[in-house]
């Protein structure tokens, strides 16, 4: 926990200001940003197919130690027998048998519970093949995970983000249902909910559908933890990468709590009037925020208040 409390000579109290101690990076972030730093301690260049995590800063700090992003589906561009680092994200198999063609030397940081939902989805997906069902993954279309989820399918698996994407859907087949592993706890539940309602009314004897919850817990505990710690706060200041998804939810679930939230992606972002009247300021972040962020916007807050 990171706490700054100031007190003028003349006993005026000053603003507390708290980083919300279950910010930062999440287990799979971590373990993939520490696999880049320690292939970049050695000599050489290292690719990565995308960014390691969805966050400016951070990813201008592993760019200056030699890291090189491409695009999701640049495998072509690393170079013959390079080294490549697959980012928490995963990818999907033909991306391995790229780099493999290439001799590339491949640090597989695809994050433990994104690795074990794509060997769910791929059992389920050639079981459904055998029966004539479908899979059906809820999450962002064109998301990395998400791409990896589906390239791990044999083509019977569709993708949805809203229950108005379910009308193309065969109720009366079986179904097998997956999240991706950062979507919003609650809406998936609508979404299964109303699946599992539209198969019960679609005339078939025996409705066949098998609900999955893949929603990593590290990510679904953030919410009521960071509800509670903007609640507590007069003002929140929330660190996220413009591009992170898990960012734009949980800005939303602290601007539900506490109307005087604030996004900023980093330093050089703030407003004075963002702080008017505030005794308690919160810093929190996505799960893609670096602890050394948010520090650093706890810092400039200081500043602000004492000029």
């Amino acid at each position: 926990m990171y706490l700054i409390n100031y007190f003028c000579n003349m006993d005026i109290v000053r603003p507390l200001v708290e980083i919300d101690p279950s910010a930062g990076f999440c287990s799979g972030v971590k373990r993939a940003i520490e696999a880049a730093e320690h292939l970049l301690d050695e000599a050489g260049d290292v690719f990565c197919l995308g960014e390691i995590v969805h966050n400016e800063a951070e990813m201008s700090r592993l760019k200056q130690k030699g890291l090189i992003a491409l695009d999701p589906d640049g495998a072509e561009e690393v170079k013959e027998g390079g080294r490549a680092l697959i980012r928490a994200h995963g990818v999907p198999p033909t991306t391995f048998d790229a780099l493999e063609q290439k001799h590339v030397i491949v640090t597989d940081a695809t994050c433990p519970v994104v690795l074990r939902l794509q060997q769910k989805v791929k059992k389920a997906s050639e079981e459904m093949l055998a029966v004539g069902g479908s899979v059906i993954i809820y999450g962002k279309p064109g998301h990395a995970e998400v791409v990896g989820l589906l390239g791990n399918t044999m083509g019977n698996a569709s993708v949805i983000s809203n229950l108005d994407q379910l009308d193309s859907t065969d109720f009366t087949k079986p179904l097998r249902v997956f999240s991706q592993t950062t979507s919003s706890l609650n809406s998936y539940r609508e979404i299964c909910d109303a699946i599992l309602s539209r198969a019960s009314n679609s005339g078939s004897d025996q409705p066949d559908v098998v609900i999955h919850q893949t929603i990593c817990s590290q990510v679904s505990r953030r919410a009521p933890a960071l509800e509670k710690f903007a609640f507590s706060h007069d003002v929140i200041i929330f660190v996220s990468g413009s591009e992170s998804s898990n960012g734009k939810y949980l800005y939303g679930v602290s601007k539900s709590a506490n109307p005087r939230t604030f996004g900023v992606s980093g330093t050089g972002q703030l407003m004075p009037e963002w702080l008017n009247g505030a005794s308690t300021i919160g810093i929190s972040g996505a799960t893609s925020t670096p602890v050394w962020l948010m520090q650093k916007i706890a810092s400039e807050i200081e500043a602000m208040i004492l000029s």
